[in-house]
């Protein structure tokens, strides 16, 4: 019985140990090395990807490609997007502000008319 199981034990650490080498896919996992000046003309996702992947990452692509051909002009551009959204934002913002504070003003003024109609309890 002992033998059986030091084989068993044996033969469980050698599956361990083997199995990823025999289960293992080969694939390139090589590395080019580039000029530290040099980039790619496009971005693109690899042609195995999986079609899901592919559509999800297409617009940031196309935004990456984008920003690449543009170079500064488009970072400045979506600076300035960023800074009109911001601006927006905060006239909203302010916006509200001043519609809670007008909600506030009327509901006081609403209560100072109500109790001043309360009838005394003294009559």
């Amino acid at each position: 019985m002992r033998k059986l199981l030091i084989s068993a034990a044996l033969l469980c650490t050698f599956g361990l140990f083997t199995s990823p080498l025999v289960l293992a896919e080969e694939t390139d996992d090589s590395m080019t090395v580039v000029e530290e000046d040099s980039a790619p003309e496009t971005l693109e996702l690899p042609e195995d990807a999986a079609p899901e992947a592919q559509e999800n990452a297409q617009k940031g692509l196309e935004t990456a490609n984008q920003a690449r051909e543009m170079g500064r002009e488009f970072g400045q551009q979506r600076a300035e997007e960023a800074k009109e959204r911001a601006a927006e934002a905060r006239q909203q913002r302010e916006a509200g502000r001043e519609n809670a504070a007008s909600q506030r003003q009327q509901s006081g003024d609403m209560e100072e008319e109500s109790s001043s109609r309360k009838p005394d309890a003294a009559r």
